[in-house]
């Protein structure tokens, strides 16, 4: 009986679970944002020789930021539509989706960058990161899609 009481989850405690996570994404998103932004202040700062390569490191600097940035403002409206209670929506979908095609953008105009400024591409590969985590969260959104269908169409039955 104890052990009932112990994994069942009351309203309250569901709530204190969502706003903890969703404090945790908050400060995730807010973090990264920021160091990216002292990543491309660093590299401004750094760039005393004004070289062509250097100004291409700066244009992937930007790219992180402005992913990152991106990615933490659509997570900032995804928060705002859970705070609601409303989590498996469309909107809410198309958030997730949004989010993997910039980061899947970003990933691959690194990628491209790297590849048209360094003859060794072999020493100098792109980061695959924005990339496969872009992919990853494409493929996080249909199977959220495909959830929000089967919710649907169970509501619709009953």
């Amino acid at each position: 009986m104890k052990l009932k009481r112990l994994t069942t989850l009351t309203e309250k405690d569901e709530k204190q679970e969502r706003e903890f996570v969703m404090t945790c994404l908050a400060v995730t998103c807010g973090a990264g944002t920021l160091a990216e932004a002292l990543r491309l202040l660093l590299a401004v700062m750094d760039w005393t020789d004004g070289t062509l390569t250097d100004g291409w490191v700066l244009a992937t600097r930007t790219i992180n930021l402005a992913v990152c940035a991106i990615c933490a403002w659509l997570t900032f409206l995804i928060m705002r539509e859970v705070k609601h209670r409303r989590v498996f929506t469309r909107l809410n979908a198309q958030y997730i989706t949004l989010i993997g095609c910039v980061a899947t953008f970003g990933g691959i105009a690194q990628n491209a960058i790297m590849n048209l400024v360094y003859e060794d591409t072999a020493n100098h590969s792109g980061d695959m990161t924005y990339l496969i985590l872009g992919l990853l969260m494409l493929f996080i959104a249909s199977l959220f899609n495909i959830g929000i269908r089967m919710k649907e169409e169970q509501e619709l039955t009953v």
